[in-house]
């Protein structure tokens, strides 16, 4: 759903899952996020995620 502060997505899947979802590993997908956060491109609060700037975060896997 969009927000103030970008797009949030309330699936509530734990990383396994989204790993298991995108046929990758539960470490990729921790340090994938992780590595989302620190740039501030996404934030995750009680396991749903906001992309705060989905064309910059489509940028990134261009």
């Amino acid at each position: 759903m969009p927000g103030s502060t970008g797009i949030t997505v309330d699936l509530k899947l734990s990383h396994q899952a989204i790993a298991e979802a995108i046929g990758s590993t539960r470490v990729t997908v921790t340090r994938l996020l992780g590595d989302l956060r620190e740039k501030d491109m996404i934030s995750i609060h009680k396991k749903k995620i906001t992309v705060h700037d989905p064309v910059t975060l489509s940028q990134q896997f261009a």
